[in-house]
């Protein structure tokens, strides 16, 4: 008994719901007026600053540990 019949999707012809413009709700009034214009981003300095010191004093409190690591090797 052979499986069932598959039959596959015809891929020529482009999906009707592809390719439309958006289109406003009916339920909603027009726009009459321009959307409000967009504020711009977001002045991000300050992470920068605060990234940049904690990387400092990552690094005071590294060299310590590198040196007392180095002297170690260097015992062996």
């Amino acid at each position: 008994m052979p499986g069932p019949q598959l039959r596959m999707p015809d891929l020529s012809e482009p999906h009707r719901y592809q390719h439309r413009p958006p289109q406003r709700p009916s339920h909603l009034p027009k726009r009459l007026t321009p959307p409000p214009e967009r504020v711009g981003p977001p002045d991000l300095s300050l992470f920068l600053y605060a990234g940049l010191v904690l990387l400092v004093i990552l690094v005071i409190l590294a060299i310590p540990y590198a040196i007392g690591y180095l002297f170690s090797v260097v015992r062996l």
